[in-house]
């Protein structure tokens, strides 16, 4: 190994961090109509937007099933999306869609199962019934984890520098402090 490039380490640490054991990306779609007489007759729809803050967006554990391999597990999640949908008027209805997804993990004993919905789009339209029919579409992030301790190779603490003199105000951190990574990580 060319220790220009990477120098030999000055001790080796065990540190506690949440390991991914599996996971992956999913986009999940869910129809919902909107049936309320009065307010779908009088709404000529203009815009949608999920509510990714909301605590009705969420996703949930819902069950867990023995797959056909040790150790991996059809996980089924529940997905809650909050979304409200604008008339022309400006009058505005918010609504909850459900759904749910199921994915195969390698979940062996001490994981555990989780997910994240990343972000989301949602188009509604006017049926000729007076309902109004929305599509929600999430990226949602499926994985299990387990805190664990590992060993590493350290070149000892980090110590940051000295703060600088009092400037004018500045955005900080002015853009992102990484560069975005590939999908996989070098060794």
């Amino acid at each position: 190994m060319d220790e220009s490039i990477c120098p030999k380490p000055t001790g080796i640490d065990c540190i506690t961090v949440d390991k991914v054991y599996d996971s992956c990306i999913q986009t999940v779609t869910m129809t919902q109509s909107l049936t309320d007489d009065v307010w779908c007759k009088e709404c000529a729809v203009t815009s949608c937007a999920v509510d990714l803050t909301s605590s009705s967006t969420d996703c949930t554990v819902g069950s867990i099933t023995a797959a056909t391999t040790t150790d991996y597990s059809n996980i089924t999640f529940v997905i809650g999306a909050q979304y409200t949908v604008t008339c022309a008027d400006g009058k505005s209805m918010t609504s909850t869609a459900y759904t749910t997804a199921t994915v195969t993990l390698y979940n062996p004993m001490g994981t555990t199962p989780s997910c994240t919905i990343v972000s989301g789009t949602c188009t509604c339209v006017n049926l000729p019934n007076d309902t109004i029919s929305c599509t929600i579409t999430l990226c949602v992030l499926f994985q299990t984890t387990a805190t664990v301790q590992i060993l590493v190779p350290t070149y000892g603490f980090c110590t940051p520098p000295a703060c600088g003199q009092v400037g004018p105000v500045l955005p900080c951190p002015p853009s992102a402090l990484f560069p975005p990574q590939s999908g996989t990580t070098p060794l």
